[in-house]
């Protein structure tokens, strides 16, 4: 008989945060914070549970935080402290499986005999549902942990996807497991019919470690109907920006040069880009250099807009002085 893969997910739970209350006792129980910035006065890189409470959040300016918690404690980065944790976290978790496959700082996958689950995305989806706690998705029962559980919650579906599927009449997991299959094959291609699979509880995978560098991220959307109010498609831009940076920290990277490229209902196009002196981590920097390019793109220009694409390249690690990337 063959034996189903089982995948477990694992995510530490506000790494450096918890980090710093391992490297300080004292604070444990404190509403405390990881700050970027060069004198810890940029975003908020990581956050404890006390000082969520607060609402205070990852990606928040470390001032705004202030304001939220009269108590709260700033901590610097220590980068080379949270990979030496991390470090050790990952050789204790190496313990338990032959393989093992990191995908960021904090979080992994690693393949246990015996339990879990048996695909990534339902190893994900169970640390979203348990988290901070535990939780086993039996073999067999994968369709019933599903049924009532959004597609939202599935990494993948964006908006867009999400807005093709409710067209479909389809919101939850077990709605796409009682469309035609091949309703979703015909929609969505191989990634509808795998959506499907994985909906009724039929689909399992193998974890494989890979090796991949990445050298650029892009995003091109070419809309329902042609849109007149560019400030639409400008928020919708920015949006869509910081997706793709969100992505970019998870796998610890920072870009240096930004493009955009507008097509419109003529199927004429205008592209603009922008090169950083320095690799820029900072969503609103981004996000206002998309902002002027968008600019410089529709200016000028009375037709609607078709399609827009961006695309962040020029690719470098983070550095020491850098944040790995925004907690989720």
């Amino acid at each position: 008989m063959k034996t189903a893969s089982r995948i477990l997910h694992f995510d530490a739970d506000n790494f450096f945060a918890s980090c710093e209350e391992i490297l300080s006792p004292v604070l444990r129980g404190r509403p405390l914070i990881v700050a970027g910035g060069r004198r810890n006065d940029g975003i908020v890189l990581s956050a404890s549970r006390r000082a969520k409470a607060f609402g205070i959040k990852s990606g928040m300016a470390v001032f705004a935080a202030r304001r939220l918690c009269a108590e709260l404690v700033v901590c610097p980065a220590r980068p080379d402290e949270y990979r030496r944790i991390s470090a050790r976290m990952f050789a204790a978790i190496n313990r338990f499986s032959p393989l093992v496959v990191p995908v960021s700082v904090d979080e992994g996958f690693l393949n246990l005999s015996g339990g879990l689950a048996d695909s990534r995305w339902l190893a994900k989806l169970a640390t979203d549902a348990a988290k901070p706690g535990f939780l086993e998705v039996g073999a067999g029962s994968e369709k019933n942990f599903l049924a009532a559980r959004s597609l939202r919650e599935l990494s993948g579906v964006g908006e867009n996807r999400a807005g093709a599927l409710a067209a479909l009449g389809a919101r939850t997991f077990g709605d796409v497991a009682a469309l035609p299959s091949m309703l979703l094959r015909q929609r969505f291609g191989i990634w509808g019919q795998k959506l499907f699979l994985f909906a009724s509880g039929q689909w399992s995978e193998k974890l494989v470690a890979e090796t991949r560098t990445r050298t650029m991220i892009s995003r091109q959307k070419t809309f329902p109907f042609d849109v007149i109010d560019y400030g639409r498609v400008l928020r919708f831009g920015q949006a869509e920006v910081k997706k793709l940076m969100d992505v970019l920290r998870r796998e610890q990277l920072l870009p240096r040069e930004l493009a955009v490229t507008v097509r419109f209902a003529d199927f004429s196009e205008t592209s603009a880009k922008q090169r950083f002196r320095v690799a820029q981590e900072r969503d609103e920097l981004i996000c206002d250099a998309f902002a002027a390019l968008f600019a410089e793109c529709v200016t000028g220009q009375s037709q609607p807009a078709r399609q827009l694409r961006l695309a962040l390249w020029n690719l470098s690690p983070m550095g020491f002085r850098q944040p790995f990337f925004r907690e989720f």
